[in-house]
């Protein structure tokens, strides 16, 4: 029943309170229904305050235990990567002191104890292979972590490199200004402390005194951290924090450095935009005063130099010699990253063409960090080792049979029930089947065949992929791409010498010329070479087409060499020898007086020589119709069309060329499968985009609505659970009991009404006309201002005492 408010009513919040105005009310019609069903002691309404904090900790403690053990990318925004940042300002050198060796303990027993949450993170799914399934985690991840360390070192050596020589030259120059290496480092800020990291590690060669400022600082706690880190020793600092100035810096300089050797002083910014730019201008005029002191400034800068000419005063600017180094691109990264971890037949397990065309495009869209790619590589490597217990069998040859032969008769049955198995089995004989599916020798036997084969043609489709890149990656306008990671990713969704991109590329390979082929035809011959180093088979499906291309090699090679030497004889004999005649006539007027030259020329016996020869113009035309149309002409071209065809058909290089292509052509279609397309490839390929989505695209609208109409899906907590979604008890949170009346009103929402709704279901008391406490009023007011700050509601300008929904139908 609804219930009118009197105006003296009305009026009352206003006297105690002006926050509800801006709240938001509900009919009582609809908010006292589920006031019947739980009624609750006034208490039991002030318990859930406390349950608001336990929700974060235990929701990231729940997704760190899904799969990867606390590393799962968690995203905000449609594909957007969001993971924890570090409480350390920037990456600093090893510590040089005996608490290093208890900090490597420390960190080895955190891989133990995320390993055993992992462990029972797969149990909960299957007990299958537990511990080989964790074991094969931790490995793949340590291996590919050290994989791309090593890449990207290999990445920003040259960048580093440079940075190190200006700073030893900046050295021994000297000057009045500061010297300063500005370091455009591009968008993707969660891979430059890495970078950071190695240029300091690099800065040691020149210096022993290196400072990392990360961003958010001001001058004082900017001083302090340089003046800290640049005088502290192996074991302790020699200046204190409480000490700390560039007087203080500058003393502690001449003290330790009285003779000529004087090293330089390195401070580095590795995020200028996100620094404060009155503060940075302060330090350089606080260092470029302290004339002794050798600083080198290095700016990490993400945009661009007008970034910097903005945020600096032009007098701050005057005290610098601003040098740019530009830092390689992100792409370049992600190339090497997916051609060493995700391309490379050592890590046996595999992206399907979807998932790993979703991990590309996040990156590509988005924040081009190779950090966050490789966490949602790892989402992915957990998910799969969580999702199928058959992913035990997910490691190297050696293990994979060990662990094979280990497995029982139930546990083969996680075999046999994988899609691709089952279709096996029944394209077999009666007999076959019924062994693979009683006898768990047989079953064994199958598996271990099958798997081998699956890794045979792993090798197989990697090197040929690569090949197939050697051959189109310079072809005009890259239809099949100009990086390998464009190329393996058309062949990973099959069929790809049916698309157009390979028939264009085919069409422009059918026209190069004898060098470019030959190239190419040396470079698919490496990669089959690789192809036969890795392989353990004794033969392999390629052996005839290397057979092929080796002989067509050799074939290029001498036809090179007859054409060098052809043009090698062109070249020594030179031009046709001038006849006697010509020679007698040529000295005879360099003899005559140029009066005699005329008299010469007009002579009878020399004029038939000098006549211009006949040139092909006016030589007489063919003899053709005198009335020719359009289908004889037509004819009479495909004529010489054909004729030409037919004549250069015979011409040794088109022959080859004609059993390079077709050789090539053959082998691509019919062994450039996807290994996905084969028996048990669900063991070490990952096809599930669904469950990736699920992980690394947020849906925080969805998110937040399940939390707030259903507390104890986030809570965990018993009293909270619900089986009517329109039921709303005491002991919700005041934030979800007034979330949950808002979803109930209009468009625009009456603050008191909306109070007096809530009041009455957190107190239980059945009085509407009954003066609500200043307390009550307080807890309402601070639910209807976390409201607006989600963004559900807003102030209404129609009416002072009403507020206006934002979401869901509101407005």
């Amino acid at each position: 029943m609804a219930v009118k408010t009197p105006k003296k009513e009305s009026k009352t919040p206003k006297k105690e309170g002006k926050t509800p105005k801006k709240e938001v009310k509900t009919p009582k019609k609809e908010a006292k229904t589920p006031n019947k069903d739980v009624k609750t002691p006034k208490k039991e309404g002030k318990t859930p305050k406390k349950e608001l904090k336990s929700p974060k900790t235990e929701d990231e403690s729940s997704q760190g235990e899904e799969g990867t053990g606390g590393q799962w990318a968690q995203g905000l925004s449609k594909g957007v990567y969001v993971h924890k940042v570090s409480s350390r300002r920037g990456a600093k050198r090893p510590a040089r002191s005996p608490a290093r060796g208890r900090r490597v303990r420390a960190r080895l027993c955190g891989d133990q104890e995320e390993g055993e949450r992992l462990g029972e993170c797969l149990a909960t799914r299957s007990t299958i292979g537990v511990e080989e399934r964790v074991q094969s985690y931790t490995d793949t991840v340590r291996e590919v972590e050290a994989a791309v360390a090593e890449l990207q070192e290999e990445v920003w050596t040259e960048v580093t490199d440079s940075l190190v020589a200006f700073v030893r030259a900046a050295t021994e120059v000297g000057g009045s200004t500061i010297p300063t290496a500005v370091l455009l480092t591009g968008a993707n800020m969660p891979d430059h402390s890495r970078l950071f990291a190695l240029l300091a590690s690099k800065l040691e060669a020149v210096t022993p005194h290196t400072s990392l400022l990360g961003p958010g600082l001001g001058l004082k706690a900017m001083v302090a951290q340089v003046v800290a880190e640049l005088t502290s020793d192996e074991e302790e600092t020699m200046v204190r924090r409480a000490d700390a100035s560039i007087t203080a810096l500058a003393a502690w300089y001449q003290a330790r450095y009285p003779g000529t050797h004087r090293p330089p002083l390195v401070i580095v910014l590795q995020q200028f935009e996100g620094s404060d730019g009155a503060a940075l201008q302060d330090l350089v005029h606080l260092v470029s005063r302290a004339a002794l002191l050798p600083v080198v400034l290095v700016l990490g800068l993400a945009t661009g130099l007008p970034t910097l000419h903005r945020a600096l005063s032009q007098a701050t600017t005057a005290r610098l010699t601003l040098h740019t180094f530009g830092s390689p691109p992100a792409v370049l990264c992600l190339d090497r990253l997916v051609e060493r971890v995700v391309v490379a037949t050592i890590v046996p397990f595999k992206l399907h063409y979807r998932v790993f065309q979703f991990l590309v495009e996040n990156f590509l869209y988005h924040d081009f960090a190779v950090s966050h790619f490789m966490e949602g590589w790892k989402v992915v490597l957990g998910e799969h080792y969580h999702r199928h217990p058959s992913s035990l069998l997910c490691c190297p040859p050696a293990t994979r049979a060990a662990r094979l032969q280990a497995m029982g008769d139930s546990q083969l049955d996680c075999l046999r029930r994988l899609p691709s198995m089952r279709e096996y089995i029944e394209g077999e004989a009666l007999g076959q089947q019924a062994a693979i599916l009683t006898c768990p020798t047989t079953c064994r036997q199958v598996v271990a065949h099958l798997l081998d084969n699956l890794h045979h043609q792993g090798e197989v489709f990697t090197c040929l992929a690569r090949a197939l890149h050697q051959v189109a990656r310079d072809l005009p306008r890259r239809p099949l791409g100009r990086t390998l990671r464009v190329t393996y990713e058309l062949c990973l969704a099959g069929q790809v010498t049916a698309g157009h991109q390979f028939k264009e590329a085919w069409r422009y390979l059918q026209l190069s010329s004898r060098t470019d082929l030959q190239k190419k035809v040396g470079l698919v011959l490496e990669e089959l070479a690789t192809l036969t180093s890795l392989t353990s088979l004794p033969s392999s499906p390629l052996t005839a087409l290397t057979s092929l291309l080796t002989a067509a090699y050799g074939k290029l090679v001498a036809l090179g060499e007859e054409v060098e030497e052809a043009e090698e004889r062109e070249v020594g004999e030179g031009s046709v020898p001038p006849s006697p005649a010509v020679t007698a006539l040529h000295s005879k007027l360099h003899s005559l007086p140029p009066s005699g030259i005329s008299s010469l020329v007009n002579t009878p016996s020399l004029t038939p020589s000098l006549t211009p020869c006949t040139s092909t113009t006016n030589s007489p035309a063919p003899s053709l119709p005198h009335k020719l149309d359009r289908f004889s002409l037509k004819q009479q071209l495909q004529g010489l069309k054909d004729k030409e065809r037919r004549g250069g058909a015979g011409r040794p290089y088109d022959t080859i060329r004609t059993e390079v292509v077709s050789a090539l052509l053959a082998a691509f279609t019919e062994h450039l499968t996807p290994p996905s397309s084969l028996p048990l490839h669900e063991v070490t390929t990952f096809t599930s985009l669904a469950a990736v989505k699920r992980h690394l695209v947020g849906a925080p609208r969805a998110a937040l609505h399940t939390a707030l109409t259903q507390p104890g899906e986030y809570l965990r907590v018993p009293e909270l659970a619900i089986s009517d979604p329109g039921e709303i008890p005491a002991t919700f949170p005041d934030l979800a009991i007034g979330y949950k009346l808002h979803l109930e009103c209009p468009r625009l929402i009456n603050v008191f009404d909306w109070l007096t709704c809530w009041n009455s279901i957190v107190t239980g008391e059945e009085d509407d006309h009954a003066e609500i406490p200043a307390r009550q009023q307080a807890r309402f007011a601070r639910v209807v201002a976390e409201l607006q700050m989600l963004g559900f509601i807003k102030s209404s300008n129609k009416k002072t005492d009403h507020v206006a929904r934002l979401t869901f139908g509101g407005s």
